[in-house]
């Protein structure tokens, strides 16, 4: 079974455009969400990028592809260019786009601008779409048609439609995004982009890539039949025990999106799946940077990676006090030194899609087998 790693990474988030300000502010706690009189509603927009609404969702994503596949050094890794793929996606239409077409999607126009030569795959599956992407990178790479994968997902949705819609669907918050918390009342839209590379590890070891980590597992798929809202936490415990096998992380970055079902039954599927919940620290970013939809899970994975690299766990700010019953350490407000020797990225989507990635040091196990259910 090919063993996968992870060789660049890419941000552009509401807390900054490249990862080092992204994580720097986050761990200090530092949050973008603002309340819009225009649009009546919290967003968090991506802060100093100054694109044009037509080209903003495409120029995230070329500048955190960039960023991952220049940190990778693709351009001297010695592979072929038809073994160099990209795997990314959207989780819904760009609005400010009138072209809805194949030529004009984000992932043709990311292979037109990367000069990506070989061969491209994209999924869309709402919020989990990031993550999905990530799996099918990894799946390239196990049935050897590439050597390197640029995976990835980008949204600029903070439109007059999506914001209505999600309004009435009762989702956005009317006081501030604050996970966990007892007072939480939903997310703030926000926008951005993620992206990592990932390659095969025997190879990425053999030509001196720096490594970041392994993807030592991964899972996806519907975590509940009724797809209009969830109902039990079964399927999320399903898909985290699919990623991790008997293993339990250190840290998770968890899908938190602040509403009161969702930040309930994913707390209820980390207490049923480990004997030890209390004592992994969990955390949102959400109440940082926003709700960055389909690129919500490609930040989970770029801070998870950071967490192990800097043996640092970002908090959750805005927490105060919990009515959530299973005890669970959320690092409410600051953020904690801890050893990260593995973490867990959680996404849920809107239709019940969701998706875990399981990542581990370097070397903990690299190559000594990987999972991928």
């Amino acid at each position: 079974m090919a063993k996968f790693a992870v060789t660049g990474m890419g941000l552009v988030s509401p807390l900054g455009t490249g990862k080092e300000i992204n994580w720097r502010r986050l761990i200090n706690g530092e949050s973008q969400v603002r309340y819009e009189i225009s649009n009546g509603s919290f967003v968090a927009r991506a802060q100093d990028f100054v694109l044009d609404e037509k080209v903003r969702q495409l120029g995230m994503a070329f500048i955190a592809a960039n960023e991952a596949a220049g940190e990778a050094d693709l351009d001297n890794s010695g592979y072929e260019q038809s073994r160099i793929g990209i795997a990314a996606g959207e989780s819904k239409y760009n609005l400010f786009s009138r072209n809805f077409n194949m030529e004009e999607s984000l992932p043709e126009m990311l292979r037109r601008v990367l000069h990506i030569r070989g061969r491209g795959l994209s999924a869309a599956a709402a919020c989990a779409t990031g993550a999905v992407n990530v799996i099918l990178g990894c799946r390239m790479i196990e049935d050897e048609v590439c050597d390197a994968v640029i995976c990835g997902c980008a949204e600029t949705a903070i439109h007059p439609l999506y914001l209505h819609s999600f309004k009435n669907m009762g989702v956005l918050s009317k006081r501030g995004t604050r996970p966990f918390d007892k007072n939480r009342d939903g997310f703030a839209i926000g926008e951005g982009a993620g992206f990592i590379v990932i390659e095969n590890m025997n190879k990425a070891v053999f030509r001196g890539a720096k490594i970041y980590c392994e993807i030592a597992g991964f899972s996806n798929g519907l975590l509940t039949d009724n797809i209009l809202r969830i109902t039990s936490s079964e399927g999320m415990r399903r898909l985290i025990k699919n990623a991790v096998g008997g293993e339990t992380p250190d840290f998770i970055h968890m899908h938190g999106t602040g509403t009161k079902t969702n930040d309930y039954y994913e707390s209820e599927a980390i207490s049923k799946s480990f004997e030890n919940a209390k004592n992994i620290s969990l955390c949102s970013t959400k109440a940082a940077t926003g709700h960055l939809l389909g690129a919500s899970g490609m930040a989970g994975a770029v801070f998870s990676i950071l967490a192990m690299k800097d043996n640092i766990v970002p908090p959750t700010i805005n927490f105060k006090e919990t009515d959530i019953p299973f005890g669970l350490d959320y690092t409410p407000g600051k953020s904690i030194k801890k050893t990260v020797m593995s973490s867990l990225s959680l996404s849920f989507g809107f239709g019940g899609q969701g998706a875990a990635l399981y990542f581990k040091k370097p070397y903990h196990g690299a190559l000594s087998g990987g999972r991928g259910l």
